[in-house]
C-alpha cells in the first residue's frame, strides 16, 4: 500500500460500504485507489468515499474516480462522494464531474441517500 494515501473501511450497512480516504489522490496513488474500490465492489455494490482527509487530487485522480463509478454501476450499485475538500470540489465543478457523481456534504448525509442500505 502506498504510505501516501490511507484508505480504511468505515461501515458496511447491508449492500453498502463506506470508506474514508487520507492524503492526496494523484497519478502516485490513484492505482491505491483503484484496487481498494475494486475489492469493496465485489462485495458492496454500493460505495461511499468519505474525502474529508483528501489534501489534493489532479487528473489522475478524478479519471480513476470516474472509471469506478463506471464499474459501480455495472455491478449495480453507486459511488457517492462525501465531503470533498474545497480544491477537489473545485475540480470536480470545473470539468463538470459534479454533475455526473452524487456529491453530499457529509458522510451521514451520503449514508441516508445511499441505496442498498437498511433505514
Amino acid at each position: 500500500m502506498n504510505p501516501l494515501l490511507r484508505i480504511d473501511t468505515a461501515d458496511t450497512r447491508g449492500q453498502a460500504a463506506a470508506l474514508t480516504m487520507a492524503g492526496p489522490l494523484d497519478l502516485a496513488t490513484a492505482p491505491v485507489l483503484q484496487h481498494t474500490l475494486d475489492e469493496a465492489l465485489n462485495h458492496h455494490p454500493t460505495v461511499i468515499l468519505d474525502l474529508t482527509g483528501v489534501t489534493f487530487c489532479d487528473s489522475s485522480g478524478l479519471n480513476t474516480l470516474i472509471r469506478l463509478r463506471r464499474r459501480a454501476h455495472n455491478v449495480g450499485g453507486e459511488l457517492l462522494l462525501a465531503a470533498p475538500p474545497r480544491q477537489m470540489m473545485r475540480l470536480l465543478t470545473i470539468t463538470g464531474a459534479d454533475g455526473v457523481f452524487p456529491i453530499h456534504g457529509s458522510l451521514a448525509e451520503a449514508w441516508q441517500a445511499a441505496p442498498g442500505t437498511p433505514p
